[in-house]
């Protein structure tokens, strides 16, 4: 219960520091970006709307949960706030809990935001419905709450810089991978193939949640691995939270 206190006053802390003012900026870039396309392309502007407001979905909430999150605790050190909180009633558990539930709320707004406007641009422009588009905007709010999560980590261990830095690493390096692995040099390469192998299983699988082209080109994907997608995903989050919460108790804030 006092997490989720924690949690609404960091999301009207963001509210009033008009972070969503980037959400108007993208909604404006979809419009123009939608009537540009349904000028020049033929066949298919519907689809190039949607697939606009996928990436404006993703990078923005990619942005918000890395620059956000590395300030999200420390900058509550520095200002001394930290420890009028902890001061009260309240765990460091409940308050990292808290800030963590209070920025993902921004990236969930964010998304539904962004989301509606480039389904609406969509449909009026002839799109069909698929079911496969609400577990689109699902996954990329689970993989920007990893990616939050992977940051508040660093952030905990590293400076804020470092933070980034390493965080930008890791999701390239996830994406990399993924790619590397499916070429036919890495194929017919044992060692190679197991040594991506392992990278693969100690950095998150964030290809797992990448299913726009499933929607974009009409490819069928079968429900068992949207259901590990999920699975998956907040099996990560669980995990990596824990790590924060262990790592936060034991951080000598003096």
């Amino acid at each position: 219960m006092k997490s989720f206190t924690i949690a609404k006053y960091t999301f009207s802390e963001f509210l009033q520091s008009k972070i969503l003012y980037n959400v108007f900026f993208l909604s404006l870039g979809l419009f123009v970006l939608t009537y540009v396309a349904s000028e020049f392309t033929y066949g298919v502007p519907n689809k190039i709307a949607l697939d606009f407001g996928f990436g404006a979905a993703s990078i923005s909430t990619l942005l918000i949960s890395i620059f956000l999150g590395a300030n999200l605790i420390v900058r509550e050190v520095e200002n001394r706030t930290l420890y009028m909180i902890l001061s009260r009633p309240i765990s460091r558990a409940e308050f990292i809990v808290g800030k963590t539930l209070g920025l993902v709320g921004i990236v969930f707004l964010n998304t539904v935001i962004l989301g509606s406007v480039s389904l609406s641009l969509y449909f009026l422009m002839g799109g069909a419905w698929s079911y496969l588009i609400p577990f689109v905007f699902f996954f990329i709010v689970l993989e920007a709450i990893i990616v939050l999560l992977v940051v508040i980590l660093f952030s905990l261990v590293t400076s804020t810089v470092l933070a980034v830095v390493n965080t930008l690493v890791i999701y390239i390096s996830s994406y990399a991978i993924y790619e590397v692995s499916h070429t036919t040099f890495v194929e017919n390469n044992i060692l190679f193939k197991k040594v991506l192998s392992v990278g693969s299983y100690i950095l998150p699988g964030l290809s797992n949640f990448n299913i726009k082209d499933y929607v974009l080109y009409e490819k069928i994907i079968a429900l068992p691995n949207l259901g590990y997608g999920i699975l998956y995903g907040l099996s990560y989050i669980m995990f990596l939270l824990l790590l924060c919460v262990t790592i936060f108790n034991q951080k000598n804030l003096d």
